[in-house]
């Protein structure tokens, strides 16, 4: 069934098909439960039109709603990442009112709507009114399943292990969401980052990322102090050193990006803290993410010159106090009364990469972009770490021993030479 929906999804019959998909999402024989998942995912992908994607969206929230998130898989919420989602709800408002304003015309003039419905059926365009309805009622659904998964949390129902996924599809589609929306959604993501040492690592960086995002698309207009939101992300980068926890170090990167690089940051100290907890992590982290934090540390550099203070000898650099790593809030952590000295250890690294990271880093160079971006730097490293490459450099100088070796055999090529003596007469056997 997944197969034939996959390859006639305009079948008579796909509403029942369909259903029996949605259903086997959520199998507990794994390989039935990816190929309905795969075949779910490919059809939203697919779907021109928009109407078999809503159809399937209703019945996967509708499953979700009546299990009541007990035993619904990851990949069941996961699929609606691969709506390829474009309309904003403003927008599909405005659809429907020209679609009402057509329909007024259509009434007119029969003969006319009839004439033109067999044209866009014969020349198999998209309609865009239908398609930005199609969308909007998609949109809508997706979100009301993603809420009732962030409420459920706070109500104590089994839907921890849905909410990293859900909040992963709330940062993705939250640029399509309008202000009201927004609001609500804030406010459920001040309260879970209320708790975030609770929650897992990936669903706290989700929460984080899902702030961002949504305040740098369409809650800029609130103008909302984002203090609240990097906070929490100073007190997280500690966790990515244990092993369990280092598979989200790309997530990090993406939180960082959006909280640094996307917007500007005001405070000096702020910056300067999130530079030291990275060096920090760098040093008890493994090359692949250690090479990462460096590189974006050195991002950070080079956009915020008020932090190259950290790079001075700690005996150079008047301050007052003391440095306190473990406080929660950066701005009350006084990163500018020491130096970055993990730069100094990370240059003996064993890794190539990092330590010619460090080194850089220390000299203030730029980095060369696309190729020395953290997220390129972490994908390659982590691909060599996979594959177990070791990368090593050659080195050109020569060993002293083999330089007193050629010496001396300089040397003894001096000794042996070989003198032709000249030919003389034997003037001494003569007799005179």
């Amino acid at each position: 069934l997944a197969t034939l929906l996959k390859s006639a999804m305009n079948f008579n019959f796909r509403s029942d098909i369909l259903s029996v998909v949605v259903q086997c999402m959520n199998s507990s024989c794994e390989e039935v439960s990816k190929s309905c998942c795969s075949a779910v995912c490919e059809v939203f992908r697919k779907d021109r039109q928009g109407d078999i994607s809503l159809d399937a969206v209703k019945m996967i929230s509708n499953m979700v709603k009546n299990r009541d998130f007990k035993g619904v898989k990851v990949g069941v919420i996961q699929s609606f990442s691969s709506l390829p989602l474009r309309v904003h709800q403003d927008e599909a408002e405005a659809a429907k009112l020209h679609e009402k304003a057509n329909k007024k015309k259509r009434k007119r003039d029969r003969e006319k709507a009839q004439i033109e419905d067999e044209l866009k059926d014969a020349s198999g365009t998209v309609d865009l009114t239908l398609l930005a309805k199609m969308q909007a009622e998609t949109l809508h659904a997706i979100t009301l399943t993603y809420f009732r998964i962030l409420k459920s949390h706070g109500a104590g129902k089994n839907a921890l292990h849905l909410l990293p996924v859900a909040l992963e599809g709330l940062a993705k589609f939250s640029h399509l969401i309008n202000i009201d929306t927004v609001e609500d959604l804030l406010e459920h993501l001040k309260g879970l980052l209320a708790t975030v040492d609770e929650l897992p690592l990936d669903a706290s960086l989700n929460c984080i990322l899902t702030s961002f995002s949504t305040l740098q698309g369409p809650g800029r207009e609130l103008k909302i102090d984002q203090k609240e939101y990097v906070a929490p992300l100073y007190s997280q980068l500690s966790r990515i050193c244990s092993s369990s926890t280092i598979q989200h170090t790309n997530l990090v990167l993406r939180c960082l990006n959006l909280a640094f690089l996307k917007r500007r940051e005001f405070s000096n100290t702020r910056v300067a803290a999130f530079i030291k907890k990275l060096l920090t992590v760098a040093v008890h982290a493994p090359p692949y993410c250690s090479a990462s934090m460096i590189a974006f540390a050195r991002l950070l550099f080079h956009r915020y010159q008020g932090t190259h203070q950290l790079l001075e000898n700690e005996l150079d650099v008047v301050s007052s106090g003391k440095y306190s790593p473990f406080t929660e809030d950066p701005d009350y952590s006084n990163p500018f009364a020491a130096a970055a000295w993990e730069l100094s250890a990370l240059k003996f690294h064993i890794q190539p990469v990092v330590s010619k990271h460090a080194a850089n880093a220390s000299l203030l160079k730029n980095l060369q972009l696309p190729a020395e971006s953290p997220d390129n730097v972490y994908k390659t490293m982590l691909n060599n770490t996979n594959n177990v490459y070791i990368p090593f450099k050659l080195s050109k100088k020569n060993h002293p021993l083999r330089a007193s070796k050629q010496k001396s055999a300089k040397r003894q090529r001096q000794e042996y030479r070989f003198i032709t003596p000249r030919e003389t007469k034997s003037w001494h056997l003569k007799d005179f």
